[in-house]
């Protein structure tokens, strides 16, 4: 199941991310006075947050994860303005909730905030996607950068979200230019990483890029931040999309219990550098037919505990000889697929 939903950006008060929903559709009247400003509390949101989490009984990342079947997907738009942001809309910036994930597509100005608002915990982001380097999508990185890096020097050292971080980085990957301009605004800015890893992945290759007004001012002399944890660059393949890698810790390890979805970026037309990100779920096993099945198995005595196995796709040999092909038994393979599609004159691309 997939839920979409779009997070005002008067909202006002922390709440679980999966209370978001409910909040998002409860909006105010047209016409009507925002709601007041709520005075600051230090530790408030820290403190709203856990007790929230406590009385939702949401999943912690402790708990085991199924590989098998990443569940829901929830998806909250933080922000649908342009390059002008509004009392009632901030700037663009998707989040998607993959099992105990949280994946951000672009970070316009305000994202910071409207985590906030609609509950995303810093230490949940693990990857991050920026589609291209205009202001309204990416002046809000640095800020969520720091958010996150606050959230893992002040959280125990014994979280597991702690831990995560301190093995497999926070993944970022966008145009050729994101790793200068981040290094600089940041090391600039003297923000300190804390437990935080990074990891910039760069799309080389696009054809915009061939255009000398498209190349970024600045390529190389930035030195790499403290905490940065070296990437290759990604080139496309044949078929002209960019596959993205899972973020990968020292020694080349891929993250571990990583959800299962394959990512991938295609060029879009716009002013600029640009591509959007194709989301395809590995396929999941089909319905089986166990009326069909389970009367063949029983009478040739074969044990029931096969069925694990032969509903990942190996067969069952009878006593006779025959194979029982899980084509036979099983509805067709399944899998879901999303397309984040940022500002573009022609999406062709992405349907191809």
């Amino acid at each position: 199941m997939l839920r979409a939903c779009a997070l005002p950006f008067h909202a006002r008060c922390a709440l679980p991310f999966r209370s978001a929903f409910r909040f998002a559709h409860s909006g105010r009247r047209r016409g009507s006075a925002p709601p007041a400003p709520q005075p600051f509390r230090r530790g408030g949101d820290r403190r709203t947050a856990d007790k929230l989490r406590a009385s939702q009984k949401l999943p912690h990342r402790e708990r085991p994860i199924n590989n098998q079947d990443i569940g829901e997907l929830n998806l909250v738009f933080l922000g649908t303005a342009s390059a002008q942001a509004t009392t009632s809309r901030a700037q663009q910036s998707v989040a998607l909730r993959v099992q105990n994930e949280t994946w951000l597509f672009d970070c316009g100005g305000q994202t910071q905030m409207q985590m906030l608002r609609a509950g995303i915990a810093p230490l949940s982001v693990t990857r991050i996607f920026i589609s291209h380097m205009h202001g309204d999508h990416v002046f809000g990185l640095p800020a969520v950068i720091a958010m996150c890096a606050n959230s893992s020097m002040q959280q125990v050292s014994a979280s597991a979200d702690v831990r995560r971080w301190e093995k497999v980085p926070l993944q970022l990957v966008g145009p050729v230019g994101l790793r200068a301009w981040l290094r600089t605004v940041l090391a600039n800015s003297y923000v300190g990483l804390g437990r935080l890893r990074l990891q910039v992945h760069e799309l080389h290759g696009l054809e915009a890029l061939q255009q000398p007004k498209h190349v970024p001012a600045v390529l190389s002399g930035v030195p790499p931040l403290h905490g940065e944890v070296l990437a290759p660059p990604l080139w496309p393949e044949e078929d002209g999309a960019w596959s993205v890698p899972h973020p990968t810790a020292h020694g080349g390890r891929s993250a571990p219990r990583a959800p299962k979805m394959r990512i991938r970026a295609v060029e879009m037309d716009h002013t600029v550098p640009t591509v959007g990100w194709l989301l395809e779920e590995y396929p999941r096993p089909g319905s089986l037919h166990a009326d069909r099945l389970l009367p063949l198995l029983e009478a040739h005595g074969v044990e029931k505990r096969l069925l694990g196995q032969f509903k990942l796709g190996t067969p069952i040999e009878l006593p006779t000889g025959e194979l029982l092909q899980p084509s036979d038994f099983m509805d067709p393979p399944t899998s879901r697929r999303i397309g984040l599609l940022s500002d573009t004159r022609d999406c062709s691309r992405a349907a191809a």
